[in-house]
């Protein structure tokens, strides 16, 4: 129970940590340039380690359907984080459309 907590505790921090990062780069960057990536990231990020939290809140770690759900979390997160990237990318980047009309 006790390393369980800790894990919890652990991945808490990390989620705090990204979340710090994200409001640095939202309000005090305010967006521009490369920070506008690092704040969708750090947002998609600590969105996914709170869901986490309670995915191994749900199973014991020694399940093997742990490793299938964990997957099944991490790969929606992964997903819409690039295709928001590549949607900001394309709408100030018009060079990165890679050939698609405007």
């Amino acid at each position: 129970m006790a390393d369980h907590l800790g894990s919890a505790y652990a991945a808490g921090f990390i989620s705090v940590l990204v979340l710090v990062l994200g409001s640095v780069t939202r309000f005090g960057a305010r967006l521009r340039g490369t920070w506008h990536v690092i704040y969708v990231v750090t947002a998609g990020a600590a969105l996914y380690f709170n869901v986490l939290l309670g995915v191994v809140g749900t199973f014991s770690e020694t399940e093997p359907t742990f490793f299938v759900v964990q997957c099944a979390v991490v790969l929606p997160f992964v997903g819409v984080t690039v295709a928001v990237i590549s949607g900001f990318a394309s709408e100030r980047w018009p060079s990165a459309r890679c050939g698609r009309p405007a």
